[in-house]
């Protein structure tokens, strides 16, 4: 009977002393189980629909497969130039045309402003084993309606007209690289502009050298890096030497990266300075302007034009979730007739914010808002990167 009894009370007290070796003996064991409790009920944050949607785009490559395929047919979507609206068409790609290194591309896009442009190329990027770079190209456009306000930094909005503009040009161009970011490079181009509002205007044949310094990363949307580019060009009037001129140019980008490149601060100045000959003069459909959605960004397109061209920006670009960035731009800019007006007083400015859509592969979309000119507000909608 003692037996029995004492199985009886170890049976008993079995399963209680089990109990009581799994509650928790303080406080702070108490909120920990709590939490551990808790966390098995937490669900992994979830991305937003359109996070979801742009991040899918990024990973399959579907921009890049659809529109900028390497080769095959692919509808080309853009804009011509910043006047000619919404443009689309055919392009075409077709890789080692010739041998292994000459590559065959074409395109030919019409606007809802009725500009058309048609053109093709062979490009060799890759000769002497990436150190030697060569193309030759051929064109054909048509932009029916150019903004024109007059010549200066004193032009009037109220001045406003338009005039079109054709030509077909061919050439091409040949360089060396020195490095992987230093290159030289030199050109030839036969032109034909004709302008609706002029009677007759001479062919040009314009030649060109240039030095490129550039470790940008990635190339088509940067996030670090520079690109200090200078050119020298002559435009030769092929009918006489009324219109003979030759153009310096230089172009500055600075991107400083921020917080592991998810923040980048993007600078750019540019200046264009041209020196007509004796007895020449430059004509106005080739003098550089600055208005529109890829410079003055609150103002016209076109809306100041002269020989000489000053422009700085700087934007402080964010990355708001995959394939998405935002951006605050800042820009000034003028206009002058003699390079000695070429400083810093009297610029001409805007400031806006912005959103961008694409990968590192390039910029698809910009939408961007510019005010605080004296050209009023600004709503742009453009394919493509400021720069």
């Amino acid at each position: 009977m003692r037996v029995a009894w004492l199985a009886v009370v170890v049976m008993c007290a079995w399963p209680a002393s089990g109990v009581y070796a799994q509650e928790p003996q303080t406080r702070a064991e108490t909120l920990a189980r709590e939490r551990e409790e808790k966390s098995k009920d937490v669900e992994p944050p979830r991305s937003g629909r359109l996070e979801r949607a742009l991040l899918a785009l990024e990973n399959r490559r579907i921009l890049e497969r659809v529109l900028n395929p390497p080769e095959g047919f692919y509808p080309k979507i853009g804009n011509i130039t910043p006047g000619s609206g919404f443009a689309i068409g055919p392009g075409y790609r077709h890789a080692d045309v010739i041998g292994e290194e000459v590559d065959f591309s074409t395109f030919l896009v019409g606007s809802t402003q009725k500009y058309w442009i048609v053109d093709a190329r062979l490009t060799m990027p890759e000769l002497a084993g990436g150190r030697v770079f060569a193309d030759v190209h051929g064109r054909r456009y048509n932009y029916r309606e150019e903004d024109f306000f007059g010549l200066g930094p004193d032009s009037q909005s109220e001045n406003h007209t338009t005039y079109g503009l054709r030509s077909t040009d061919f050439g091409g161009t040949a360089g060396v690289r020195v490095t992987p970011w230093l290159s030289f490079a030199s050109g030839l181009e036969h032109m034909t502009p004709r302008v609706t509002v002029l009677d007759a205007q001479p062919d040009f044949l314009r030649s060109e050298v240039s030095a490129e310094f550039n470790t940008r990363q990635p190339r088509a949307n940067p996030r670090q890096g520079a690109r200090y580019a200078i050119a020298y060009q002559h435009f030769d009037d092929l009918d006489g030497s009324r219109f003979d001129f030759d153009r310096v140019e230089a172009d500055v980008q600075q991107y400083i990266s921020l917080y592991k490149n998810r923040r980048v601060l993007a600078l750019r100045g540019f200046a264009s300075v041209s020196d007509a000959a004796d007895g020449s003069a430059v004509p106005f459909y080739f003098q550089r302007t600055l208005g529109g959605p890829d410079d003055l960004r609150g103002f016209r397109r076109f809306r100041f034009r002269d020989e000489n061209v000053l422009l700085f920006q700087a934007e402080y670009r964010w990355e708001i979730f995959t394939a998405m960035d935002g951006a605050i731009f800042y820009d000034a800019g003028k206009v002058a007739s003699r390079v000695e007006d070429m400083n810093f007083s009297d610029l001409e400015s805007d400031y806006g914010i912005g959103f961008r859509f694409g990968t590192s592969n390039g910029v698809f979309l910009r939408i961007e808002g510019a005010f605080g000119s004296s050209g009023g507000p600004h709503f742009i909608f453009r394919f493509g990167h400021v720069f």
